[in-house]
Formats: structure tokens, sequence, C-alpha cells
């Protein structure tokens, strides 16, 4: 692939889904071509044309920063759907570890969030066929920190949960020396749980990772700025 396409490509890849960006890509990658010609045309060599003009554009954040103007019913909606679905999931998949008497409050937890989850999309679900559509404000590149940041954290918490429950399980065994011995499926169950337990609790940061992307197919561009207009 061409050096300067591909750099304008993962520019752009975090962005992908926005209107704007999509408009905007054709344009970056033109301006770069075009100050590329003029470093060849003063004598320098291409490779040292391309590096000096990527350079001058490490990133398009400054170019799409800014509150975007989305469409807030059909944001909402989709979003508070989805996170609903992730709840139910992450409920269901946490029922059978009360066969064991294990997981009792996470699941109660989950299950709890969905109901409050099922409460606001169908109150959304109403709004939106009994509201016109509305605006609002809401920043891109914001929403990508904040979604970068989050699943930066709950990989940290993994880690440190993962690590504190080995310790807990095993630290005797390591420490002493002693054989580990698992009988059967119940006590195989009863070490596992405790790593498989925390693991619900993804569908916090698969919640921020939703903020991005649903900014970005919300978003209200010119086309539907004309066709309000």
């Amino acid at each position: 692939m061409d050096p300067l396409r591909h750099h304008v490509e993962q520019l752009f890849r975090p962005y992908r889904g926005s209107s704007q960006a999509q408009e905007l890509r054709e344009e970056v990658l033109s301006n770069l071509e075009a100050r590329v010609a003029d470093l060849t045309a003063g004598g320098m060599a291409y490779d040292q044309a391309v590096r000096v003009a990527k350079s001058n554009l490490p990133s398009i954040d400054i170019l799409l920063g800014g509150k975007r103007r989305i469409r807030a019913n059909g944001f909402w909606l989709e979003w508070v759907q989805r996170v609903l679905l992730y709840l139910l999931v992450a409920w269901i998949v946490s029922m059978p570890l009360q066969i064991v008497g294990a997981g009792e409050v996470q699941s109660l937890a989950l299950f709890s969030l969905s109901l409050l989850a099922g409460l606001i999309y169908a109150a959304l679900l109403k709004k939106k066929k009994t509201a016109p559509e509305g605006v609002m404000k809401m920043d891109l590149r914001a929403a990508i920190v904040y979604r970068n940041t989050v699943w930066t954290l709950w990989t940290i918490y993994m880690i440190v949960s993962t690590l504190y429950t080995t310790a807990l399980q095993f630290g005797s065994s390591i420490w002493f020396g002693r054989p580990v011995t698992i009988s059967g499926p119940y006590q195989f169950a009863m070490i596992a749980i405790p790593y498989l337990l925390p693991v619900v609790s993804i569908v916090l940061p698969l919640a921020f990772h939703l903020m991005p992307k649903l900014i970005m197919k919300y978003e209200v561009g010119e086309a539907d700025e004309r066709d309000e207009t």
C-alpha cells in the first residue's frame, strides 16, 4: 500500500463509521500528497519527503475534535438496548453458579441491573414513538479516551483479581510444596468459579466501548441537516 495512504488509514482507524471522518479522509490524503510533491520538487528524496509529511500530521484528533451533534433518541435507545443484552447474557451465565452455592450476589446484582435497564429501555422506546427526534452534543474524542481508560482499568482489575485468587487457592500449596489434588468435578468447579465470577464485570467496559461507535453512527451529518431544511 502507498505509504501515505497507509498513514492516513491508521490515522482514521479510530473514527471508522464517522461520516465526517470519511469526508475528511481524501482531503487529508490529498494534502499530504501535495506536501510530498512540493518537497520532492525542491530536491528532497521521496522517502524523506514522505517522512516529513507524515511527521507534520501525527494525529487527526485536532481536525475531528470538539463535540458532535447526534440524534439523541436513537443513540440512547440503541445504547440501553445493547447494555441490556450484555446484562442479560451475564446474568444467564451466572445462574448455573448458584447451583454450587456461589455467585449469588453477582447474579442478584445482574438481575437488578437488567430489570432497571429494561425499564429504561421501555421508557425510551415509548418516548421515541411519541416525541420528535432530539439532538444533543457529545465529544467523540473524550468518548474514545474514556473507552480506552475503562478497558485499561478493567484489564488491571482482572490481572489483580486473578493473582489474588491464585494466592488464596494455591498459595499454601506453592509455598509449602504441597501437591494440588482435584478429586472431582465439584472440587474443580469450586476452584474455577472464583476465577470466572470477575469476568461478568466485562459488561462495564463493553458499555463504554459502545459510546464512540454509536456517536459516529448517530452523528448528524451535512446530508441530514439538508434534509431537515
